[in-house]
């Protein structure tokens, strides 16, 4: 796929890219306030699922890396919902001549 078009029958994903704000909570604390920017069609390339152990017992690491049609709306700062959960950007990487976005992100919980 490294210098292919993204086609639309393979952009089988629904992602919802949002982009947050800093603010200061009602007792002062930072906090921040993320607000949905556009939802976009995507392909997924590669999802993994690691689990390490952690002191509260053990920790799921998953990545998750897409394709979309080339924005340059999208920025490192922002964040995906996939599936209902929320992913970190952790790379971004243009696909051929600006005709593709590679999205690489990462998930930590519980």
């Amino acid at each position: 796929m490294k210098n292919a078009p993204v086609r639309a029958g393979s952009l089988l994903e629904k992602l919802t890219v949002e982009r947050g704000e800093k603010i200061v909570g009602d007792y002062g604390n930072p906090a921040t306030l993320w607000t949905p920017l556009f939802d976009v069609r995507a392909e997924l390339l590669d999802h993994t699922q690691e689990e390490e152990p952690a002191d509260t017992g053990s920790r799921i690491t998953i990545k998750a890396s897409f394709s979309i049609r080339y924005t340059s709306a999208l920025k490192m700062t922002d964040r995906v919902i996939w599936g209902g959960e929320a992913f970190d950007i952790v790379g971004l990487k243009a696909l051929g001549r600006k005709q593709g976005l590679q999205i690489d992100c990462r998930r930590v919980g519980p």
